[in-house]
């Protein structure tokens, strides 16, 4: 989809909300018993127990789980562009970065992810794959998106915010089931299905109860390479199993135990030349690769929780652990031809696999007050543990484009890398008056970290040079957050708060430098943030508007980011610092109920995000420069409406909603090779349904227009391999029925 055709497009797409906005105000006059105008979510963000949406003091949204399935979302991608201040950096399953308001670079994530008290933050430490893990999003209560740095709370890599997948929790007094099946048509592809169950059951009625869900996907593919059709296709299965008790009125305790494998045959990029330079002619999408380059990823996660009430608060200890075991393969057959001289379609076909294995324990105590005065606390201690094994290795490759047996090395190193934090944290707030409340928080961290590197087959198929030398990095320091928030009335609050967030630096891979005869630096050292932000928060217009606003001003220090060493004809990526960035913006987010059954929402970003000096490699980026991958304005428009169509509560629903993403860069640099403009795009997607307390079935259309517009290029070597081009999912219908008891 190019630029020019982007009015017609957005056009087009506000015309298709407008007649469903049109058709929602003349349909079925008939009008039910009232209802509450809205549901009140209650989130956990604060770890201070349960608040309601918008009396929490800084930017966070939530999305129910109910919501999501009636938009047949399956993962973070079906819902993030509701969101304001959020994006997504997507080369694929497994292989995504989040964004909340700007802060994007190399390295660790730079936003916390979490299920329920697990913590699931990707990292890509080393070059294979391994960012944020896709989690499905089954028999979920909510998503809870925390918008601003959460250090203080939360820790390391909430440098922008955090999102936590909040589960369904098993009931104490009654039988549960709920159950549904999705068929799915994605342009391109062939008929795929989804589906999802759960059950919960009281075993000791008020003190023990287990509930059990499951899932499975099978996604079509649409993307063909010399090798198969559809390579890019996904199937993933999940379980997870809950158990909880209450063997008192002060004592809780919950288990949790999840398995997800998602496996895909294929990236979802295509190519538009082939290996040897010449134009692919093909109408559908296609890659060049001359070998499958498969990714799978099985996670499991673990945690246990205890919650004791006392007098005057409550005392919660979590432990937790989350395993993640992922193999990454990519053709490497044009990479032995251009550097070793061997044939790409012959003696030098092959594929760079890169299997990781990463184990995280986690364990926190806090202690979170309900004093009858003015001052409450929050105080508690962190401790995590890290274990990952990395390899990397070029191996050949048979005729039907897999690993041949036995393994043929051109290039073979590992690594091992061990992390410990320690952290304390705390928070004290004072109620200056019934309506003005002060807020101060503190976290010290200690970061230790340590990686061995063992290069067992050098570059060629030669003797590697062994083991390389124990790399360090020690990191410790205190951050800060102070928030001031004041009721105007019951239904305004608005709010100040300066909050700091930081990532922890870590080492660069010696012996892999070595291999491609380059010098580059030991390692690199944290970065930070220090956000500046007002909020508003308010229901208006008689409680049928809710208008949030927030305005925000991000000063980011010493950048994570990724320089180039050369040694005259390879270039080796690696990581360092640079200098800083500035990010202002400002989010909104109304919801309004003009008439009954009638709901109408906006969601709106404007951003600015820039480096505010160059970097100490001033050809990596300068003054001026805009941060990668961050749109200066996003817009989310949403309309729906329902009606009573039959006995017992059976109602009708229509609903639609457009979505736009304005331009963005994948470079800092204008002048750099890589740079490439990418061009701004509008989604519309519209749903109707029947549904009762008991049952619901949904037809969803999403991406009506079929927009293709590029979203990100894939590369495996610069100026080496061709452009691999990522795109909009397809227009998909989903038919969805579900049924509850």
């Amino acid at each position: 989809m190019q630029a020019s055709n982007m009015q017609t497009k957005l056009k087009h797409t506000v015309m298709a909300l407008t007649a469903t906005t049109a058709l929602c105000s003349v349909a079925t006059p008939g009008v039910a018993e009232e209802v509450s105008v809205f549901d009140e979510i209650v989130v956990t963000a604060t770890k201070r127990g349960g608040l309601g949406l918008q009396d929490v003091p800084f930017a966070v949204q939530a999305v129910s789980g109910d919501a999501l399935s009636k938009r047949g979302a399956v993962d973070f991608d079906d819902f993030f562009r509701q969101i304001p201040g959020v994006a997504v950096f997507d080369q694929g399953p497994g292989d995504k970065r989040y964004i909340i308001r700007g802060v994007n670079s190399t390295g660790a994530g730079t936003v916390g992810l979490y299920m329920d008290e697990v913590i699931i933050t990707g990292e890509n430490a080393q070059d294979g794959g391994g960012r944020q893990p896709d989690i499905k999003l089954f028999d979920i209560d909510r998503v809870e998106v925390l918008k601003g740095p959460q250090g203080t709370t939360f820790g390391s890599s909430s440098l922008s915010g955090a999102i936590r997948y909040i589960t369904k929790k098993p009931d104490l007094t009654e039988v549960q089931a709920a159950g549904s099946v999705s068929l799915r048509k994605t342009e391109g592809a062939t008929l795929g299905w989804n589906m999802e169950s759960a059950v919960s059951l009281p075993v000791v009625e008020n003190k023990l109860a287990v509930r059990v869900a499951g899932y499975y996907l099978d996604e079509k593919g649409y993307i063909d390479n010399v090798l198969a059709d559809n390579v890019n296709n996904e199937k993933t299965y999940a379980g997870r199993l809950t158990l909880l008790a209450e063997p008192t009125d002060k004592l809780t305790f919950s288990l949790m135990a999840m398995y997800q494998d998602m496996k895909t045959d294929g990236p979802g990029y295509f190519n538009r030349v082939d290996y040897t330079g010449a134009s692919i002619s093909r109408n559908d999408y296609f890659q060049a690769d001359l070998t499958r380059a498969r990714f799978q990823d099985e996670t499991q996660i673990y945690n246990a929780t205890l919650e004791y009430s006392l007098d005057q608060g409550s005392l919660t200890a979590t432990a937790s652990l989350f395993k993640r075991d992922t193999l990454f393969d990519r053709d490497s057959s044009l990479a032995l031809e251009a550097f070793i001289g061997l044939d790409a379609d012959g003696a030098g076909r092959s594929i760079i696999t890169q299997p990781k294995s990463r184990e995280l324990q986690s364990y926190e105590v806090r202690y979170a007050s309900d004093f009858e005065g003015p001052f409450q606390v929050l105080a508690g201690a962190f401790l995590q543990k890290e274990r990952r094994d990395f390899r990397s290795a070029i191996l050949g490759s048979d005729a039907q484009g897999n690993i041949a047996q036995p393994e043929i090395p051109f290039l073979d190193r590992i690594s091992h890398t061990e992390i410990d934090e320690l952290a304390f944290f705390g928070e004290l707030s004072y109620a200056i008056t019934d309506r003005l409340t002060a807020t101060g928080g503190l976290r010290y961290y200690d970061f230790d970290l340590s990686e061995v590197s063992t290069s067992v087959t050098g570059f060629g198929g030669g003797a590697g040079s062994g083991q390389g030398p124990e790399m360090t990095s020690r990191d410790d320091g205190l951050i800060f957050k102070g928030n001031l928030a004041y009721d105007v009335s019951e239904d305004i609050n608005v709010y100040l708060q300066v909050a700091e967030g930081f990532r922890s630096g870590g080492v660069n891979d010696q012996t892999a430098a070595a291999i491609a005869n380059v010098t580059i630096p030991e390692g690199y050292g944290s970065d930070s943030v220090i956000n500046y932000e007002v909020g508003f928060k308010s229901y208006l217009l008689d409680g049928k508007l809710k208008a949030n606003l927030a305005a925000y001003w991000i000063d980011w220090s010493d950048i994570q980011l990724q320089d180039q060493a050369s040694d005259g004809q390879l270039e080796f990526p690696y990581r360092g610092n640079g200098g800083g960035a500035t990010i202002k913006g400002l989010e909104v987010e109304l919801l309004a109920f003009p008439v009954e059954r009638l709901e109408l929402g906006l969601n709106m970003n404007i951003s600015q995000a820039e480096l505010n000096q160059d970097n100490p490699i001033a050809t990596s980026g300068q003054k001026g420069d805009a941060i990668p991958y961050i749109p200066e304005f996003t817009l989310s428009a949403s309309a729906m409406y329902s009606w009573p169509v039959g006995p017992d509560g059976m109602e009708a629903i229509v609903g639609a909603d457009v979505n736009y993403v304005g331009g963005r860069n994948t470079e800092l640099r204008p002048d750099s090779s890589l740079f490439i403009k990418l061009d701004d795009y509008a989604l519309a997607n519209a749903r109707i349904g029947v549904e009762t307390d008991r049952w619901s079935a949904t037809l969803n259309l999403q991406n009506i227009f079929n927009d293709d517009t590029v979203t990100d290029v894939f590369r495996v070597i610069s100026g080496v391999y061709p452009e691999g081009f990522i795109f909009n999912h397809p227009r998909t219908v989903m038919l969805s029925f579900s049924v509850k008891m």
